[in-house]
Parts: structure tokens; sequence; C-alpha cells
């Protein structure tokens, strides 16, 4: 980025000679890790983008404590408090955590410290040169090794937001805080959803609601990271990363003997093929939230091109999605 470069000038601006969102022959043109700290709206300044970053991460920080006691103390399912470790909501938040700590980071020194020097001994400069974004060489992996990373963090966030509301909450299982009456329905649980006062209600949103906006908010205005490429291996490592998940799951119900799903509980499903569905199913449904991310993605480029007074070019991004699966391009045919 240029050094005379002002602090609203945004990642993909023509002004500063970088290549477009929708620029032929361009695959993540510009380092990932840089993309991370440009939004790629015009109105979103730089300072603004840290003030955000920063905004974000404490409260997610301040949050964790917060959910942590309320996993403990006041979830009529825990039996074992060893357990929230196998949650596949505990691993979504600490991902989201990680992934908004680095993000911060990489922005605040990008904006205010662009020119470390890696060889200075002080030990301020080593601290803000690791807290710096890494540098993208031709042949380097890191690139790939983050794409991965930042896919598996939103797509976590946004299926475990669905699979909670979609099927945890509609079988009784949303554990919603109960008033004086006994009901069991989902219509009378939303009734008695506020009555034993705020903190259960708001941990309860925060973890299985806010963390899937922020999502929605870091993909579609915080950065400028461009869709995944190749699609298939990010796909690839998705599911098996959601299998080494129920690995990992099944490991903890044998130690704590509890279920990180209902689902997964021999107890609650009789027999062990809908079991086995349901798990296949969860895997599956990895590839589903991929495709809605890479949408969005792809919605977020075609909108920001208009707000840069861009016209979309929609041949190139066919022949940049040819690619990203590994397809030869109709201009290489």
């Amino acid at each position: 980025m240029p050094a005379q470069a002002d602090a609203r000038t945004p990642l993909l601006s023509d002004s500063q000679g970088l290549p477009t969102s929708f620029a032929s022959g361009q695959v993540q043109d510009h380092p990932i890790f840089l993309r991370v700290c440009h939004s790629p709206w015009t109105w979103m300044s730089q300072g603004g983008l840290v003030y955000t970053r920063a905004f974000i991460l404490l409260y997610l920080t301040a949050l964790a404590p917060m959910l942590v006691d309320y996993k403990l103390t006041k979830r009529e399912d825990l039996e074992n408090p060893w357990c929230i470790l196998f949650k596949f909501s505990t691993l979504t938040f600490f991902l989201l955590w990680i992934y908004h700590l680095v993000a911060f980071a990489w922005s605040f020194t990008h904006l205010y410290y662009p020119d470390i020097d890696e060889n200075d001994g002080r030990w301020e400069s080593k601290i803000l040169w690791k807290m710096s974004p890494p540098v993208q060489t031709m042949h380097s992996r890191k690139r790939f090794y983050f794409s991965v990373f930042y896919t598996a963090v939103h797509v976590f966030a946004f299926m475990n937001v669905i699979i909670y509301w979609a099927v945890s909450v509609p079988n009784g299982h949303g554990h919603f805080p109960k008033g004086e009456g006994e009901g069991e329905s989902v219509f009378s649980a939303a009734e008695d959803f506020w009555s034993n006062g705020w903190f259960e209600p708001f941990c309860l949103i925060n973890l299985w609601g806010v963390t899937a906006l922020i999502a929605f908010i870091e993909v579609l205005i915080l950065n400028s990271i461009k869709r995944q490429v190749p699609v298939p291996s990010h796909i690839s490592i998705i599911t098996f990363l959601l299998s080494s998940y129920l690995g990992w799951a099944a490991f903890g119900q044998l130690l704590t003997e509890q279920a990180a799903f209902f689902w997964m509980d021999p107890k609650e499903v009789e027999y062990t093929e809908v079991i086995t569905g349901c798990c296949a199913g969860f895997v599956a449904f990895g590839s589903v939230v991929f495709a809605f991310l890479y949408g969005l993605i792809g919605m977020r480029e075609t909108l920001t091109a208009k707000d840069n007074g861009q016209k979309p070019n929609f041949n190139a991004m066919q022949e940049e999605f040819q690619r990203a699966m590994g397809q030869p391009s109709q201009g290489a045919q």
C-alpha cells in the first residue's frame, strides 16, 4: 500500500493503482493478510475499522467468562463440567475470538506501525513485528492456510446458530430459561424467556445469535477477502474438520457420559442408524453453509464494486469461479 494513501482510501480503489475486485485474470490479487486490514467500503475509514475490531474483540473477551458461568451454573443439561470443552458452541466461540484477536492485531499494526524493522532488537519492535500481517511470498502456503482458517471460523459460526434454532430448539433442547409454568412447548418457553432476569437470555442470545451476526458483519463489511480458491480444497478440509469434531465429541461423550448434541445421545435417539445419519447430515451441512458463505462474499464484491463506481464484470466472475473449481475458463479453451 503506498505510504501516501489516505486513511479513508479503500484497499481496492483505482486511485491507488491496485487491482479491482473484478479484474479479469486476478485471483486473490492482493495478500489475503492485508485484505483483513481493509474494508472494501468507501465509508469505512481505516481508523474506524480498527476501532470496530477493538470493540468486537473487547466484547467477545468480556463475554467469555459470562458464557462459561452460564454453561457451568445455569444449564439444566449439565451433568459433567468437562463436557463444555466438547460442545460445538464452545469451539465456535473460541475460534471466533482467536480470529478477531488476530484481525485486530493485524489491522492495528498495519495502520499505525506499517514499517517495522524486523532486525530491531527492542522488545517493543519484536512484539509489534509478531502482531503485524505476515509477508506473503509467491510460493507461500500461508495464504491458503489462513483462507481455510477464515472459512472454518465463519462456517462454524453460521452452523452453530442454524443448528440450534432449526434443530435443537424445535425438538425441545434449546434449554430456554423457564418460569413458574411447567410447559415444554416452544411457545411456553418463549413466554418464559425473560422471566428469570436478563443473564440467561443474554448469554443464550449471544452464544446462538450475536456470534453469527458478528460473522455476518465481518464477511460483509469489515474485510475485503475474496472468494475461496480453490473451492474443492476448502470444501474437503471443512468436511475433514467437521468429521474430526465429531470424533472429538464422541471422545468427550465417552469421557463425560454426556453427548455434545442430543442427536448423538443413544438415550435420546433409539437407533444407531439414525445417529449415523444425523452425523452424516451434520458434516454435509458444512458444504451447504460454505456455499452460503461463498455467495455472501460474492454479493459483497458486487455491492462494493458499485460503491466504488465500478461495473461488475460477470464474465470475469464466471472465469474466476471456474478457476476456483479447477476448471479451464472459456478463454483458455
